[in-house]
């Protein structure tokens, strides 16, 4: 990636990384060294993790990725068919391995076969067999936040973009040396579970810390703190050294840095608002929003009957009396029952699961297509969920829109017409755009014009890595290190969307819903 940034900006980056660390001797005593020593005893350079994500998005126009638990920082557009997705780290040239994931929750599962290597201390065949399994439980956790994070980047307008991830590191030297930073850069890439090879306990001491490969990079789990290390390699990445020259006197910049004057910048943000995409139990709606597709069928109830009519006419000849009966008996309790519980919707799948099931185990040419189309909705059907929706439009009438969030005299309806309550909805980490609308009771979906399916292919199988039909839970947004949403008002009319990870005992200033409610101890 560093070979093709352009040269102005590498030398922005560099100017403003190499300036602060300038200053570092303001932050640490420096040795005097004796008269007979030939090297000055430095102080080491400074770099500032929180400063550098910062930095590298002003110098190269990057976009700031907030995707939790991932070393993911910043993305990177560097012409039409590129695009880096990148983790940023800073640590000493001299440092070892680098922490790159951490799998608190997940690891709450592995208790048990870690309690069970510990009586070992060598790597036995025994143990081999337990690292064998935690190693690729960990690596497909790490593969499935690499894959989701590169869908949200990569957006759904082009299948022909390239996008790669890369480590961008900053390493300063130690004390006592040359003040320098080196730029290192290193592959960013999913572990490959076939060549999964176990290289051991990491000491005697604590067998459950252990070490694997798979021949791209080296891997350290340590089950403590639930942490993935990898081996940067620091001496072989380097891309590029800069030298530090430290300020004479770096008080002085600070004690006239008041006297200084910048230009004022426009904010282009109106407004932002966030919330949790689970409920207070930790559960995604089974039935609507991002599992739309699960919801009972969608076909007009005038026309289920017939339809269940035509079926039985079609396959008449190819299914026995039996067979025929139960599909009739399966499509009209799906199709002509009401289910209206949360307990009566659940028997309504296991009916239509069963149905399926036969469907596809009939072999008969068609069948099963047909079948599915009739019972379920279409496989990629997707909206995004306002949480107490009726409440957010109330407070905030004019956040998609002037008067978009207004409701008629019976106040359950939207007041304007459709084609009145369109926005352009930007995905923030891929910059791609479609044409939104709100819609359904209560002003409750966030749904795209068009582009439904593609929408919906993107947002399931990318973001979320799901199979077909599989419902969006709780714990699968757990693994992928996402659990909320936030838009951003701007002021050109847009509406910017991200997926985030919401601490949920402290949640962000601007969230709302339940998590609010359970912060201020109120149950509204």
């Amino acid at each position: 990636m560093w070979e093709k940034l352009k040269s102005e900006q590498k030398e922005k980056y560099k100017a403003l990384i190499t300036n602060f660390a300038s200053l570092s001797e303001a932050f640490s005593q420096k040795s005097e060294a004796g008269e007979a020593e030939e090297v000055q005893n430095y102080v080491a350079p400074i770099v500032n993790s929180k400063f550098q994500e910062t930095v590298f998005q002003r110098a190269f126009g990057a976009v700031a990725e907030d995707i939790a638990n991932t070393s993911y920082d910043a993305s990177l557009r560097v012409d039409e068919n590129h695009k880096y997705l990148i983790g940023l780290k800073s640590f000493g040239f001299n440092s070892g391995d680098q922490k790159v994931a951490q799998f608190k929750k997940n690891s709450q599962e592995w208790n048990e076969i870690l309690s069970e290597i510990q009586f070992y201390d060598s790597i036995g065949e025994d143990n081999r067999e337990r690292y064998e399994f935690l190693a690729r439980e960990i690596s497909m956790l790490r593969n499935q936040r690499i894959e989701s994070s590169k869908a949200q980047i990569k957006g759904f307008n082009s299948d022909a973009l390239s996008v790669e991830s890369v480590y961008h590191v900053l390493m300063p030297t130690s004390k006592g040396q040359k003040p320098q930073i080196f730029v290192g850069e290193i592959s960013y890439l999913p572990i490959d579970l076939d060549k999964l090879e176990i290289l051991g306990p990491t000491g005697k001491n604590n067998p459950t810390n252990f070490r694997f490969t798979d021949g791209q990079h080296t891997y350290k789990y340590t089950a403590a703190d639930s942490q993935l290390h990898m081996t940067f390699h620091n001496k072989e990445i380097v891309v590029d050294t800069w030298d530090v020259d430290y300020v004479e006197d770096p008080f002085y910049i600070f004690e006239n840095l008041h006297t200084l004057k910048s230009e004022e910048i426009e904010d282009q943000i109106i407004d932002t608002v966030s919330w949790v995409m689970t409920d207070r139990n930790g559960q995604v709606e089974e039935n609507s929003g991002f599992n739309a597709f699960n919801g009972g069928a969608k076909l007009a109830k005038k026309d289920r009957l017939s339809r269940i009519q035509k079926i039985q006419e079609e396959f008449a000849d190819q299914l026995s009396s039996e067979e025929l009966a139960f599909v009739t008996y399966s499509l009209e309790e799906v199709l002509l029952k009401k289910w209206s519980s949360k307990e009566e919707k659940a028997e309504m799948k296991t009916i239509r699961t069963a149905l399926m099931d036969f469907a596809r185990q009939s072999g008969i040419d068609k069948f099963s297509d047909k079948i599915e189309k009739l019972v379920y909705r279409p496989v990629s059907e997707v909206y995004i969920p306002l949480p107490d929706s009726k409440k957010f439009h109330k407070d905030r009438p004019d956040f998609f829109g002037k008067n978009i969030g207004t409701f008629d005299e019976s106040g359950k309806k939207l007041a304007l017409p459709k084609e009145e309550r369109t926005f352009t909805l930007r995905f923030l980490s891929s910059g791609d755009a479609i044409e939104a609308y709100i819609n359904q009771e209560a002003g409750k979906a966030i749904q795209s014009v068009d582009k439904q399916d593609i929408l919906g292919e993107w947002l399931l199988r990318g973001v979320f890595q799901l199979a077909e039909r599989e419902v969006l839970t709780g714990k699968k947004l757990e693994s992928l290190g996402i659990n909320g949403i936030r838009l951003t008002k701007f002021k050109n009319g847009e509406i910017g969307i991200e997926f985030i990870w919401i601490d949920i005992d402290n949640p962000p200033a601007d969230a709302i819903g339940w998590v609010v409610r359970q912060r201020d101890g109120s149950n509204k």
